[in-house]
């Protein structure tokens, strides 16, 4: 029952791309976004978002570029539940959320 709400918002999400399918990447990153706008839910213990490195300056061009079009499918993923994203997220921009989910899942 405590999941229902983030269920229903991702649902809500799958379906406004439907039949298209986003990466784990995206869904985790829009899951760390609706964390971040819901302050109420915090988990004490756990490292701050602005604590981690997104290491962008460190990647090539072609990982880059993969991040810019993940970052275009995580905007039209969010579209339907935080059509601002960019307005939402003063402190970081989408492509450097996904670096950092991106960099945190390889190491």
């Amino acid at each position: 029952k405590r999941a229902w709400s983030d269920h229903k918002r991702e649902c809500k999400c799958l379906c406004s791309l439907h039949p298209r399918i986003p990466t784990d990447s995206v869904r985790l990153a829009a899951r760390i976004i609706f964390r971040l706008l819901s302050p109420s839910q915090t988990s004490p213990g756990l490292c701050s978002l602005e604590e981690q490195e997104s290491h962008l300056c460190d990647m090539g061009e072609e990982r880059r570029e993969g991040l810019s079009q993940l970052s275009s499918m995580l905007q039209l993923y969010l579209q339907q539940e935080v059509p601002n994203i960019t307005q939402e997220l003063r402190t970081m921009d989408p492509i450097s959320l996904l670096a950092k989910v991106d960099h945190c899942s390889c190491a």
